[in-house]
């Protein structure tokens, strides 16, 4: 699974390398495979998983794709993440993939796959919706040092060896614990989040053209073509997970992410409902409702029906030229450079065979 291209750039370095000794290798896109059908695990063959990492997880996608492939018979498996990365000079500051790799592996694990290696890969950041994309000599220096660390990688593979590396799960291992210590639900916050919040952050501005291109090429068909006065624009929908590939590819750098929309959105679902409706009247307490899970699902009544008409109203305002360019220019991503991997081209994510999708 790849979004801004980072995770296929280190695919296909891993596939260049295999096939110079000879060894078929194939890419699947995860979002070209209907329910992992094509994935045939064999003892004489090795699977190799690769992801970036979401928010100190695997992206919703690939868990939900690794559930659904075929049981592994006992075949061997690589999983791989990529991770953003922040060069200091000659020192690059890792990025984290937490829990990611360790619950692709139980997951693995559980369907009779054989974990042969398992790590994480710093590339160049990519959440170009949060912060200032690198420059283009960081952005080279951070593929080198990653196409340098594959070289060593591969030998270890073609040769039959495992390949994990003691510091580098450590530092994961050290973050999911933090993580789980501070916050045992995260998985499941960064999910709703990303969800309902991150998702319905996008929009695009007036140099938006309705070519439809960001439809097209979500890897989650998250984005919907809607008519909205005489032009179509794209509508982002709660299968949105983030990836970026959107942002990162509009030629006309149209894609914007709402920041001031996204302070408005905070306030709008942090009306403290169970206060104002429950607490005041004296209905908790005539109910005996004291359960913290109780009450946030309370809080959820009130919370997912507030998004979805806050984004339509919204999705409707920024139609209006004026309301557009009042979002768009206080919005940091009109100003943030845009990033994808070099080398990837949109032609590297189209679907071959649509109709099998289907």
């Amino acid at each position: 699974m790849s979004g801004t291209g980072n995770t296929y750039r280190v695919a296909e370095w891993m596939k260049e390398i295999a096939e110079s000794h000879a060894v078929p290798t194939e890419i699947k896109m995860i979002d070209h495979v209907k329910h992992g059908d094509e994935i045939k695990p064999e003892e004489e063959s090795l699977l190799g998983v690769m992801f970036p990492a979401h928010g100190l997880m695997a992206p919703w996608s690939m868990i939900k794709f690794l559930f659904c492939i075929p049981s592994g018979n006992n075949a061997p498996v690589v999983i791989i993440s990529t991770r953003g990365g922040i060069p200091l000079g000659p020192v690059v500051i890792p990025g984290a993939v937490g829990f990611g790799n360790f619950l692709a592996a139980i997951i693995l694990l559980v369907k009779r796959y054989r974990v042969k290696g398992m790590f994480s890969l710093d590339m160049p950041v990519n959440m170009i919706n949060f912060h200032w994309g690198m420059n283009t000599k960081n952005i080279e220096s951070m593929l080198i040092r990653a196409r340098g660390k594959i070289g060593p990688v591969m030998d270890r593979i073609l040769n039959g060896k495992k390949v994990f590396y003691f510091g580098n799960n450590l530092w994961e291992l050290a973050w999911a614990v933090l993580l789980f210590w501070l916050i045992p639900v995260f998985p499941i916050i960064y999910l709703l989040v990303g969800k309902l919040f991150m998702a319905k952050m996008m929009f695009t501005d007036n140099r938006c053209n309705g070519c439809g291109v960001c439809a097209e090429f979500c890897p989650n068909q998250a984005i919907r073509m809607r008519q909205a006065g005489k032009n179509k624009v794209p509508f982002w929908t709660y299968h949105c997970e983030a990836c970026m590939r959107c942002m990162a590819y509009c030629k006309k750098e149209a894609i914007i992410a709402g920041h001031s929309w996204g302070v408005l959105l905070f306030f709008i679902t942090s009306v403290p409902i169970n206060f104002l409706l429950l607490r005041k009247t004296g209905l908790f307490a005539a109910m005996g409702i004291e359960n913290l899970w109780v009450k946030q699902i309370i809080e959820m009544v009130y919370v997912i029906p507030a998004i979805i008409i806050s984004y339509w109203i919204y999705w409707l305002l920024i139609r209006i030229p004026f309301v557009n360019t009042l979002f768009t220019y206080t919005s940091l991503t009109r100003y943030f450079r845009r990033y994808h991997e070099p080398e990837t081209r949109l032609k590297d994510f189209e679907i071959k065979n649509k109709e099998s999708l289907h």
